[in-house]
């Protein structure tokens, strides 16, 4: 039986970003991304296959799976519990190195993660990521892929008020190093058409995309720069997606 003193949680796309509050001050563990964290991710982009993963397993533990659990954990803390969204944080929100490739033995550069309502599956809802690779650090919002159900829904609400959907984007295209775009395909048959200047309207590539992305990208030495800030950052930014990431779910654009 439930705490009856516990508040109930709230369905996120029903929560507005005006109402959001974060914790104050924020309570962080996370130290920030290492250069040694870079460095393996180099060497995975180098030779993406299992027996270099082998390799490099006790610095994947150590300089990138349990700092990105800390990571996770600041997020729960500063934001998913003062709010009492109602995602799931624990099991499964983050992605594998190794790939699904039947036994090819590929390897991932990168690892992301993403909160998801419970009643669904982390691939197959709306994601808002949280995304480490060479590059640097990249956080935005996702909807597609395995989520086709909601990607047609999207796309249908986008179809609907297209006006409204490019109040919400073309704001973020204003500033620096945000980028719009969509894919079709995966893997090696993969195509991208990008965006980062403000959209005059809808791009007709989304009709046929396979997924739509609005995401902000940190460089590397940025990253590294912003050590445990880049908690603060992060917050700013999921706020900044948030009235995309309603709109996607039909709960209103505020």
């Amino acid at each position: 039986m439930s705490d009856a003193t516990t508040p109930a949680a709230v369905e996120p796309p029903q929560k507005p970003v005006d109402s959001m509050r974060l914790a104050e001050p924020l309570d962080r563990t996370f130290e920030g991304w290492t250069p040694d964290a870079f460095d393996i991710l180099d060497r995975l982009r180098e030779e993406p296959h299992i027996d270099q993963y082998k390799k490099e397993k006790p610095g994947v533990t150590e300089d990138l799976k349990d700092p990105f659990r800390r990571y996770r954990d600041d997020l729960v803390v500063n934001w998913v519990l003062p709010n009492r969204l109602g995602f799931e944080t624990e099991k499964y929100v983050f992605s594998r190195l190794l790939k699904n490739d039947f036994g090819a033995g590929g390897c991932h550069d990168n690892l992301w993660m993403s909160f998801y309502r419970p009643e669904t599956r982390r691939l197959e809802d709306v994601q808002i990521t949280h995304r480490v690779s060479p590059d640097g650090f990249a956080i935005g919002i996702y909807v597609g892929a395995h989520a086709t159900d909601l990607l047609s829904k999207a796309k249908a609400r986008i179809h609907d008020a297209p006006g409204t959907y490019l109040g919400l984007v073309n704001p973020l295209l204003h500033r620096e190093n945000w980028r719009f775009y969509t894919h079709r395909g995966s893997g090696q048959n993969e195509t991208k058409t990008v965006f980062e200047a403000p959209l005059s309207e809808v791009p007709g590539t989304l009709e046929k995309a396979d997924g739509i992305y609005v995401r902000h990208y940190i460089s590397r030495s940025e990253t590294l720069d912003l050590g445990p800030q880049i908690v603060d950052r992060a917050l700013e930014l999921v706020l900044d997606v948030w009235p995309i990431y309603r709109f996607y779910l039909a709960e209103g654009r505020s």
